[in-house]
């Protein structure tokens, strides 16, 4: 037998040896922890959660920790921009493009906005 092959059946074994310790571990980790069992799960059952509080009082809760500055700020955390629309119509926003196209005025913009 050649080398390649002796590398092949050493690979394989080793998978195979340690795939069993793998199952041995697993099995000794399902009977000490009740597992979830939904599709392939290995999630740990959660004790149920019944909330004191409506709906209502936790949003008054977390308002009144917004305006005394208790919540962290993450980069995700920008301020809700309003809702703009647009007053002109599709046709009218095309018209306009191609009226900028024709005169060149996108051109001299460029050259403002891009003159190094």
């Amino acid at each position: 037998m050649n080398s390649p092959h002796k590398k092949l059946i050493a690979v394989i074994a080793i998978s195979i040896a340690s795939g069993t310790a793998f199952a041995h571990t697993h099995t000794a980790n399902t009977n000490a922890l009740q597992l979830a069992q939904a599709e392939e799960s290995n999630y740990p059952i959660l004790p149920s959660f019944a909330s004191t509080k409506t709906r209502a009082e936790v949003k008054a809760e977390l308002q009144q920790a917004r305006e005394k500055g208790l919540l962290a700020t993450t980069d995700s955390d920008y301020p809700k921009l309003p809702v703009v629309t647009s007053s002109k119509t599709r046709a009218q926003v095309k018209a306009e493009l191609e009226q900028s196209k024709a005169s060149d005025e996108g051109k001299r913009l460029d050259k403002e906005q891009y003159s190094g």
